[in-house]
């Protein structure tokens, strides 16, 4: 990947995170800025990724990957952020996988070089800007999600006028009756594979069958819906006839958000062709992981005697702000709100109190229970101590909905120095 131009990018304190007065810099230049945290350095709030929890993270992961014989193509739009793509295509990645066209646009400007749109690929601005990125890589490699042979024709009727310098590379999609997308029985599956078969050869082809499992009805309530799906979606390929994917060199058969993936790989890597099967997880979450939805999952799955993950991912994110006000007994309000960490599937959880001149010092019973736009109100045990200027670090839930909050986020080292800096790009 090409990402020194992020690497040359100028920062200047109109960015958020960035202090007041402070000269417009390279990013590359960030470290020799001497910023630290904890001295108040920086600005609050702050959203910080932690250098040592990232490294932990992709070491464990990249190990589950290598025993289990399985391949990533992690969701970029979890971070959108190039930087971390680069390093996770470094550490083994087979792709990165994108939700809609513009994401690949991004993907693309920084060379990504396979992609996966695990996404229905329609419009006639998004199919042509995908043909745009085909004819100017011959080796780009592109697939995406197929679910109804209308999508097929939709895609085939803008691209009429076009020729492709390789096929887009078609995974029918498979969901689940009250989900979201996919195909919702066998029959149809079997019909639209038999429509890419006589579809233009030039401009797709057929490479596997792909599913999001966590969006399954029943998954608040036990994780059988997944291997159910999985058991069908099992089923439907062993039903489909040679012919269809007869001259691949591999069949792709990909699944496995942040929260199920262990379960879809069990089950995956039991399939066995007559060509090689490639299981391709799409987990986005584990390279940060979080504190709130993800870490309950990660739970979940290590006290599950029958489920096979059972290590633990840490979570890299850490959103920090100042006490501004205790306006009554049991009652705080932090710098903090909506337009900087995520409300969707959790509040923030404090978890680390600094006072400035003294240290760290116990967080004490703290609660989150509501956010306002850039305020944050918490509720305190009758024995918690929190004053005015004290600095907070809270957990988040759900990191696709932190990251997407700010355009720069640090990296700090154990220490909370700043060592590096990410930009996104939502």
């Amino acid at each position: 990947m090409n990402i020194e131009s992020i690497r040359q990018t100028i920062l200047d304190d109109r960015t958020k995170g960035i202090p007041g007065g402070t000269e417009p810099f390279a990013l590359s230049d960030i470290a020799r800025q001497g910023w630290n945290v904890l001295r108040e350095d920086l600005p609050l709030p702050l959203m910080v990724i932690r250098r040592s929890a990232l490294d932990h993270n992709a070491a464990v992961f990249g190990q589950y990957l290598s025993t289990n014989h399985l391949s990533l193509a992690p969701h970029g739009k979890t971070t959108m952020a190039p930087q971390i793509f680069a390093e996770q295509l470094a550490n083994g990645g087979w792709a990165i996988t994108a939700a809609t066209a513009s994401q690949v646009q991004v993907m693309r400007a920084y060379g990504v070089p396979r992609i996966i749109l695990a996404n229905q690929l329609v419009g006639r601005t998004n199919v042509l800007a995908i043909a745009r990125e085909i004819n100017a890589d011959p080796g780009f490699d592109f697939l995406c999600f197929v679910d109804s042979v209308a999508q097929l024709e939709t895609m085939a009727r803008h691209l009429a006028d076009i020729r492709l310098d390789h096929p887009i590379r078609l995974l029918i999609e498979i969901g689940v009756k009250g989900g979201r997308t996919g195909v919702r029985n066998p029959a149809e599956a079997l019909a639209l594979s038999a429509a890419i078969a006589t579809a233009d050869p030039g401009k797709f082809r057929f490479a596997g069958v792909a599913t999001f499992e966590g969006v399954a009805p029943g998954l608040d309530r036990s994780t059988e819906p997944v291997a159910e799906l999985a058991d069908t979606i099992l089923d439907i390929v062993r039903a489909l006839p040679g012919a269809h994917y007869a001259g691949l060199e591999e069949f792709v058969l990909s699944g496995g958000g942040s929260s199920y993936f262990d379960i879809i790989a069990d089950k995956f890597s039991t399939l066995a062709l007559d060509i090689p099967v490639r299981v391709l997880l799409r987990s986005g979450c584990y390279v940060t992981n979080d504190s709130g939805s993800y870490k309950a999952a990660q739970d979940a799955a290590n006290a599950d005697p029958r489920r096979h993950w059972k290590s633990e991912l840490k979570p890299a994110l850490e959103a920090w702000s100042y006490v501004q006000s205790v306006p009554e007994p049991g009652l705080a309000f932090l710098t903090i709100g909506k337009r900087d960490v995520p409300y969707d599937a959790g509040l923030p959880r404090p978890f680390k109190l600094y006072r400035p001149g003294t240290g760290f010092l116990d967080v004490g019973e703290a609660e989150v229970f509501a956010t306002n736009d850039q305020h944050a109100y918490v509720r305190l045990g009758p024995t918690t101590d929190w004053r005015v200027g004290d600095m907070i670090a809270s957990g988040i839930s759900h990191p696709c909905t932190a990251f997407d909050k700010w355009r720069f986020l640090p990296v700090v080292d154990d220490a909370y120095n700043v060592i590096d800096g990410v930009l996104t790009f939502f």
